[in-house]
């Protein structure tokens, strides 16, 4: 009995210990992986040298290595950093080919007029899925920092007034703000605290984010700092401005959504109508697609149907 009891113990300490130890080593790895990105962030030194120097060419994959040749790739992994997307532009694009090849089996299985044609369709729409999805998450930040920035500059304003300098008030500003405003200023803080200056990390801001409003407050901090004045009051004013700006594209939205509203019914109707046509009555347009007239009128009207929908969109697209 008393040697089932110590195997009993010793079993369960080695499971402790291994668990604890499994923990340490996952908790350390993770702050190694933070402390790593701050550094590649940072602006000590030129891109291609940090990425060298924080990771070395044999940990690349060979897809990495072949695609870094090519220009659109920083511009694919600035896209991406922009999204708040930890991933790389080689993982992207891997999952774009793969659901690209996924959608050309499926559309060649399910062709209803020319194969080729159905299974490139399918496969392009299935492989642009990852970007779409990238654009569409960088759009959300955008429009969520936006409308997190005025409360961020009256933060930034009353947290001046009360006697703290700027650098502590972004601080205090990207400790106590959500995402993704708080993620972005803290990347400025970040940046501060590893030596880079405040002219270097806030332009880096702008590139990250290219949004008129961040550009007004980087160009009120830096004109700021070189002439002198009320920073707090500058930065309060700014903020009302946002707000009525924010405001005036709200009464802007909403006069044009009549026209967006309109483009998608458009749009969205012819296909409704076929799809409705074929499964009530498949025959009557069995025709059609059975002649060579008939797929190029679908064709033409399909193309149709996408120039239309955009120049809708341009037309009720006002810039505010």
């Amino acid at each position: 009995m008393l040697v089932w009891l110590v195997a009993l113990f010793l079993a369960v300490f080695l499971t402790v210990v291994f668990v604890v130890g499994l923990g340490t080593t996952y908790f350390r790895s993770k702050q190694k992986k933070q402390i790593r990105s701050m550094l590649q962030k940072a602006e000590a030194t030129p891109a291609e040298q940090r990425s060298e120097l924080l990771r070395p060419a044999e940990v690349e994959d060979a897809l990495t290595k072949f695609l870094s040749r090519f220009d659109f790739m920083d511009r694919l992994q600035l896209i991406l950093e922009q999204a708040g997307n930890n991933g790389t532009p080689s993982k992207l694009i891997t999952l774009s080919v793969v659901l690209f090849i996924i959608g050309f089996i499926v559309g060649f299985k399910l062709a209803f007029v020319s194969q080729w044609l159905c299974a490139t369709a399918f496969g392009l729409a299935a492989g642009s899925i990852p970007f779409l999805s990238v654009l569409w998450k960088r759009k959300k930040t955008f429009d969520a920092f936006e409308e997190q920035l005025p409360e961020a500059l009256d933060f930034l304003s009353r947290s001046m007034r009360a006697g703290h300098g700027f650098s502590v008030a972004l601080e205090m500003l990207a400790a106590d703000s959500p995402d993704p405003l708080g993620a972005a200023f803290r990347r400025v803080s970040n940046d501060i605290q590893l030596g880079a200056s405040l002219d270097v990390a806030l332009k880096k801001m702008v590139t990250l984010l290219p949004i008129l409003d961040v550009r007004f407050f980087v160009s009120a901090v830096l004109l700021q700092q070189e002439t002198g004045g009320n920073l707090g009051e500058i930065l309060s004013k700014l903020a009302h401005i946002i707000r009525e700006r924010f405001r005036v594209k709200g009464q802007v939205k909403a006069a044009s959504a009549h026209g967006r509203i309109t483009a998608l019914v458009l749009t969205l109707m012819p296909v409704g109508v076929a799809a409705f046509m074929m499964i009530l009555n498949p025959q009557y347009l069995k025709g059609m697609l059975a002649s060579d007239i008939g797929r190029w009128m679908i064709y033409g009207a399909a193309i149709g149907q996408v120039i239309g929908y955009f120049v809708i969109q341009k037309i009720v697209n006002i810039k505010v």
